[in-house]
């Protein structure tokens, strides 16, 4: 199995750019699930635009997925105390994604489990309630990480999971 890196988008001009123009397929692959939030503008650009709060805010961490030196995709957190993550928790896990032809491989599972080994802790992310794909993937790797002990909160446009993560424990 490829290791997977999680970088620092904010440490590299070249990854902070492929951010950049990485992002607006996932604002497109969002828009399948989400009917009011995002929205292109009359120019084809996405809005709202969040991505210059994500490369600026101490709280947030904007992470690139890299698999065998190559780009694959991201995940932005935001870290306690920033205002988007709950009071008890310690990290909000607000966007991830994977490259499609990467999909199906394992790397987003390998990528998810990197980041809770990486920064261990109690978590929260959240799935659009339409979004059945992300929801059995989170689901499955939520259930692994956490080992069974998780809450699921659901709601008309999302699932909230919220868990604890850490290095993985040895049987």
């Amino acid at each position: 199995m490829k290791p997977i890196e999680l970088r620092d988008a904010r440490d590299s001009t070249a990854d902070r750019e492929w951010l950049a123009n990485v992002y607006p397929f996932y604002l497109h692959d969002l828009s399948e699930f989400e009917d009011h939030y995002y929205r292109l503008n009359d120019r084809g650009l996405w809005e709202p635009d969040h991505l210059p709060s994500w490369l600026q805010d101490d709280e947030d961490l904007p992470l690139v997925i890299i698999e065998s030196g190559a780009r694959v995709g991201f995940a932005l957190v935001n870290v306690a105390p920033s205002p988007h993550v709950a009071r008890d928790r310690d990290f909000r896990l607000s966007e991830f994604f994977v490259l499609r032809r990467h999909r199906r491989r394992g790397v987003g599972r390998r990528a998810a489990w990197t980041l809770f080994e990486r920064m261990p802790g109690r978590w929260q992310l959240s799935a659009l309630a339409r979004n059945a794909r992300a929801i059995r993937f989170w689901r499955g790797v939520i259930e692994e990480c956490a080992r069974g002990e998780y809450d699921e909160v659901a709601s008309s446009h999302e699932l909230l999971y919220l868990f604890e993560a850490g290095p993985r424990r040895k049987d």
